[in-house]
């Protein structure tokens, strides 16, 4: 937004700029709640992928025991063994599946926590920008307001001497002032 600032008072200034400010300040405290949540999907993330490393290697575990079971001389029979097994990995699979839901769910909350700090970050960068901007032209009126006291005060300053002056000089000649 172009702004003469040569057509503003201070005043509207100063009260622009806080607006910009406030919004400034409103978009910085977004985009800090946007990050402490993008942390937390990120740790959710990591759990996730946590869980499920344990769960396969869960699942390694209890599967070369189920081998070992076969293999061994005094096991019960083939066909109760490949029973547990079917079982026993179903469930482990079903609970492998289950983490791996829990991670995807997980990385989609991260996705969508990064593209609101992205949103956030923009907008923040968008008002700071405008805060900036009107902190500028609040300088430029203040600097044109006090330009123009100042001129002010030496027009009036020089007023007062020119009519000193004409005083003065009507004096020395004896004429009447006027």
């Amino acid at each position: 937004m172009d702004v003469a600032s040569d057509r503003m008072n201070c005043v509207h200034a100063s009260k622009l700029r806080l607006v910009k400010d406030m919004r400034e300040r409103s978009a910085l405290r977004e985009l800090s709640n946007m990050e402490a949540k993008r942390r937390v999907t990120d740790e959710a993330v990591a759990q996730a992928c946590e869980q499920l490393a344990n769960a396969e290697s869960h699942r390694a575990r209890v599967e070369a025991e189920l081998y070992r079971q076969m293999l061994s001389e005094n096991a019960i029979s083939v066909s109760e063994l490949e029973r547990r097994h079917h079982l026993i990995i179903g469930r482990l699979a079903e609970d492998i599946a289950a983490a791996q839901r829990v991670l995807d769910e997980a990385r989609s909350a991260q996705d969508q926590a990064e593209t609101a700090v992205l949103e956030a970050r923009t907008l923040w960068a968008k008002r700071s920008a405008a805060s900036h901007k009107w902190q500028e032209i609040e300088r430029d009126v203040e600097r044109s307001t006090n330009a123009h006291v100042e001129a002010a005060t030496e027009i009036e300053a020089d007023d007062e001497v020119l009519l000193r002056y004409r005083r003065g000089a009507s004096a020395q000649r004896g004429d009447e002032p006027s």
